[in-house]
């Protein structure tokens, strides 16, 4: 792949591969199975300027580009793919939107300090009714005084070490229904945060349910119009899907370079494994499929237009590209790590060897930041020229 990365893409990842590898592998197992944020690894991330990649220099950020952000999330998905996953909500997702969306104010309050990795940034759109279906959403914004009062509840939020919260609710003005963001500081009255949840993949990543009860917010915390701020970071949302499928390649890679040594070792029947079929015939096809969708991902990241406020009926089948991306990469993922977890027999299926991780968070994945069947839903209404979820980007813009 070095062959279409410039000197400093390649200083990049080479820096990322060396912090996977020493640091971030030794505690992954460790990770998993205490199901914690590992807080000194997200400071030696703010160190290394991780948290800086994807926010303007006028905000003390790197100006790097979707395929250096990307080749840092796959160094270091390889070695936990669940930090990884963290990592894109708040390296890519959350400062991208402020950085799109946001007043010159809220860009020195909220972004300058989240690219130094101080007062990180949360996403909060999920509820009971779903992630994509805003109009069923009862979490509302609704005007009071001088500014808003914040009620209602959203669930699987990814939180991480976050201190601010950029939650999605449905709005109105002037008898208008709209969907919009909020920014909702850790310590506002009437916010909670409940415990976080088991689950299956992505430990560690501190998912859970937050509350707001009768919270104010100021005119100064709404972020974008207060309407259409969901909708208006369409292109950003792309952005950070395209994330999200470098970390299950990443998940891949690593599962296979693991099965490939393990592999080549072991002796099965009398002979080596290497000569057991299918296994070399699986490992030849997932290598393959890593291959493709390594060309798939950095080809896209190069291809995404990533300015502009646009939602997803404006974007065009060429800048649903992060979709296409999450969709088919997702899925190859949970397809290859499961066939890489036959291959281990009895042991994968043991924690102590610390490789089924790679199949629940790569299955964890095709869920978190919208289903694969979301996604295809995007994808399918571009190409039929529909409005993705049945809803006209007039009602989402009004």
């Amino acid at each position: 792949m070095s062959y279409f990365l410039t000197e400093e893409q390649q200083a990049v990842r080479d820096t990322a591969r060396k912090f996977a590898q020493k640091e971030v592998r030794p505690r992954a197992v460790e990770i998993d199975h205490e199901d914690r944020v590992p807080e000194d690894l997200v400071a030696r991330c703010a160190e290394l300027n991780f948290f800086a990649l994807f926010v303007s220099p006028r905000y003390g950020g790197l100006g790097a580009d979707l395929t250096t952000t990307c080749l840092v999330l796959e160094e270091i998905a390889k070695e936990s793919p669940a930090f990884a996953g963290l990592l894109n909500v708040e390296i890519v997702l959350c400062p991208g939107s402020v950085e799109m969306l946001g007043s010159e104010a809220q860009k020195q309050k909220y972004l300058v300090p989240s690219a130094k990795g101080e007062r990180l940034l949360a996403w909060s759109q999920t509820e009971p009714a779903g992630a994509a279906n805003v109009m069923a959403h009862q979490t509302r914004l609704t005007p009071d005084g001088q500014g808003y009062r914040l009620n209602g509840v959203k669930i699987f939020c990814t939180q991480g070490t976050a201190k601010n919260y950029l939650v999605m609710a449905r709005t109105s003005r002037n008898g208008t229904e709209g969907y919009g963001c909020a920014i909702v500081e850790q310590g506002m009255p009437g916010f909670v945060v409940a415990r976080y949840e088991d689950k299956l993949g992505w430990r560690g990543t501190n998912t859970g349910t937050v509350m707001f009860n009768d919270v104010f917010i100021p005119p100064e915390n709404v972020l974008g119009d207060l309407l259409s701020g969901n909708h208006d970071l369409g292109v950003v949302n792309q952005a950070s899907f395209l994330g999200h499928a470098a970390t299950s390649l990443g998940c891949l890679e690593g599962m296979f370079e693991r099965t490939l040594e393990y592999v080549k070792g072991r002796t099965l029947y009398g002979a080596p494994m290497t000569q057991v079929q299918p296994v070399a015939y699986w490992l030849a096809e997932i290598y393959a499929k890593i291959e493709a969708c390594r060309s798939l991902l950095y080809t896209s990241a190069r291809r995404l237009p990533t300015e502009g406020r646009r939602g997803f009926e404006e974007i065009g089948i060429d800048g649903l590209l992060g979709s296409l991306c999450k969709a088919h990469v997702g899925e190859t993922a949970v397809q290859g790590t499961n066939t890489l977890l036959q291959m281990w027999g009895g042991a994968g299926i043991m924690d102590r060897t610390g490789v089924n991780r790679y199949l629940r968070d790569a299955r964890t994945k095709i869920v978190a930041e919208g289903a694969t069947e979301m996604h295809y839903a995007i994808l399918s209404a571009a190409l039929l020229g529909e409005a993705a979820f049945g809803i006209p980007s007039s009602t989402a813009r009004a």
